[in-house]
């Protein structure tokens, strides 16, 4: 099971196409729909590592990324290197937990999952478009 804050390390996530194994921050862990069509029962947010000063630099320059930083993660799995991170803040993840391979590797501090909960609603009242990404979903007949 997840909760909020938790992070999942989600084994062949897909945006259009494969983008391998990557850390998650769940957002939401409620089952519904979106677009009307395809069932979810998380909401995940993309981390991507900041594993060095040029990745940082690159990464900062987008306006829906947020910095967290490794001391704001706790990590339970020894064998993920806790780094430096970017959240993708801008791009929900839907996901279906039976149509994907995921373990739980950590949480984010509550402060910071606080941080991002506040950053998501800058983006929004800004005018920042979100994009809804739907994983390894097939339509609901």
């Amino acid at each position: 099971m997840c909760k909020i804050g938790d992070i999942l390390l989600i084994y062949d996530a897909k945006d259009k196409y494969s983008i391998g194994k990557h850390p998650f921050i769940v957002l939401d862990d409620t089952a519904g729909t979106v677009k009307g069509f395809y069932s979810y029962d998380f909401v995940g947010l993309l981390m991507s590592s900041a594993n060095s000063e040029k990745k940082k630099q690159k990464l900062k320059k987008y306006q829906g990324n947020l910095s967290i930083m490794a001391d704001e993660k706790i990590i339970n799995d020894a064998s993920y290197d806790n780094r430096d991170a970017y959240v993708k803040a801008d791009q929900f993840f839907y996901f279906d937990k039976d149509k994907i391979a995921y373990i739980k590797i950590g949480s984010v501090v509550p402060d910071m999952f606080n941080l991002i909960i506040e950053f998501i609603n800058e983006l929004s009242s800004s005018g920042v478009e979100f994009r809804q990404i739907i994983d390894n979903a097939e339509p609901n007949v």
